[in-house]
């Protein structure tokens, strides 16, 4: 801890030694601030994905598997990956899964057909998702 501690101080030292203090404060401002838009954005698509699939947070996040939970991870994970800008550990530490499990949800999303009646459900629930995330996301 200690150690941590005295890093983080000569690199802050450091940084205000080179851009001055004021505009060191300006960019921790700034990287706060995209950080708390960020975890609004990631809320707001956990919560709007529960809604559709019509489950709950705790559910979506520590279920058992079931396919309507499993549809909403894949719609979920490729909205965080795209909207949210959200790597597969992040995204696996958010469902409490591995990577590797993100990386399959991922890759069956990206194939999914719109020509199949199931998969272009899938593709309309996320659409419809998307839209309620944006207009909430306006709203805040």
């Amino acid at each position: 801890m200690h150690n941590t501690s005295t890093i983080l101080i000569e690199v802050l030292l450091k940084t205000i030694d080179k851009m001055g203090i004021k505009k060191t404060i300006q960019v921790l401002q700034i990287s706060q601030s995209l950080s708390d838009e960020n975890k609004k954005l990631v809320n707001l698509i956990i919560v709007n994905t529960c809604k559709h699939f019509q489950i709950s947070e705790l559910s979506l996040k520590q279920g058992r598997s079931k396919i309507n939970r499993t549809n909403a991870i894949i719609v979920a994970s490729a909205l965080l990956k795209r909207m949210a800008n959200l790597n597969q550990v992040q995204i696996a530490e958010i469902f409490n899964k591995d990577r590797s499990s993100i990386n399959k949800y991922l890759r069956k999303f990206d194939t999914l057909d719109p020509n199949f009646f199931l998969d272009s459900e899938l593709l309309n629930k996320m659409d419809a998702i998307r839209q309620d995330v944006l207009k909430d996301s306006e709203k805040i």
